[in-house]
């Protein structure tokens, strides 16, 4: 060794000597964060940090309490960047090693700040969120009327009208929209969710990520993050469907004034997915829902459900 174990522990002893100086000359902070104590906010984030300020600024001024990010294979200044903004003693701000969103959504909810909190509310790094959260109280007021609804999307969803085994062609066949209904050649269909009234309210068999707020125990008891289906794609439409099956109930909050889409995103860089181009692994998370929800849908009982819940709809 370069140095003996002495040396190194002197001079490590002075840095840290030197360090502690600086700390004792840092006034306390002055701010608390104590707002929604009762939701869990959780970010993730790739390569981000020219953003990241915009994202959490909304959430920074309200003063949320609880609030996990993910730094996920990032390579620019993303976590320097968001340890100088997230500053409350129940924000944590963890890398990870690029393992993508379901792990670190599996990791968010099943952490010791999930267990202190009745919601989770997911979100990603390309939505930019107003000041006013009343689109969040909306959803929260639903939840308590309803303790059957476990998840609510507010960023639209598709109601399955059929759906099969995938095509030999499925990873380069063209997603299709038309005249409200969706879907992909030979592989599935339904009917796009999409309620433009403020903040209007529906049942759905299943609704788009992100933003989600969940039931925090419920939906650990139910269903969760399906490691079957990582790195990525259709967990949420797994755990919604899911959800119905056992009983319980999906929703969706429409017009929430959230600006989405911003900048260019990973996925959409590397053209794993597009419109008519998506990676391997969707067609076996394609399969795995048509093997466990293929009767579910096609047999009409999914859509039922939503009918007959839509039909006494708590929403006034």
């Amino acid at each position: 060794m370069k140095f003996s174990i002495e040396r190194i522990h002197k001079i490590a002893s002075e840095i840290s000597k030197k360090k502690w100086e600086i700390l004792k000359q840092r006034k306390a902070p002055l701010r608390t964060f104590e707002a929604y104590p009762n939701v869990l906010c959780v970010f993730q984030t790739f390569n981000k940090a020219h953003l990241i300020r915009l994202v959490l600024n909304p959430f920074v001024k309200k003063g949320f309490k609880n609030i996990i990010f993910f730094a996920d294979g990032c390579i620019d200044n993303t976590l320097v960047k968001v340890a100088s903004i997230l500053k409350g003693k129940h924000h944590a701000v963890i890398a990870m090693n690029d393992v993508h969103e379901i792990r670190n959504y599996r990791f968010a909810v099943t952490s010791d700040m999930a267990r202190g909190s009745e919601f989770a509310l997911l979100m990603q790094d390309d939505d930019i969120y107003p000041d006013d959260f009343s689109w969040l109280n909306k959803g929260l007021e639903i939840m308590k009327k309803d303790p059957k609804l476990v998840v609510i999307g507010f960023n639209g969803g598709v109601n399955y009208l059929q759906i099969r085994a995938a095509s030999e062609t499925f990873e380069v066949d063209q997603f299709q929209m038309r005249e409200g209904l969706v879907g992909m050649p030979n592989s599935w269909f339904g009917r796009l969710i999409k309620n433009t009234s403020a903040m209007g309210f529906q049942y759905a068999q299943t609704v788009y990520r992100a933003p989600h707020l969940i039931r925090i125990r419920e939906f650990n008891a139910l269903t969760g993050f399906d490691a079957a289906l990582e790195p990525y794609h259709d967990d949420d439409t797994n755990y919604c469907l899911e959800i119905w099956k056992k009983g319980y109930r999906v929703g969706y909050v429409g017009a929430a004034p959230i600006a989405r889409d911003i900048g260019v995103g990973g996925m959409r860089l590397s053209g794993n997915v597009t419109l008519e181009r998506r990676a391997w692994h969707l067609k076996r998370n394609h399969n795995i829902l048509f093997e466990r929800y293929g009767d579910f849908i096609n047999s009409g009982h999914a859509m039922r459900l939503v009918e007959t819940a839509n039909c006494s709809c708590i929403d006034t």
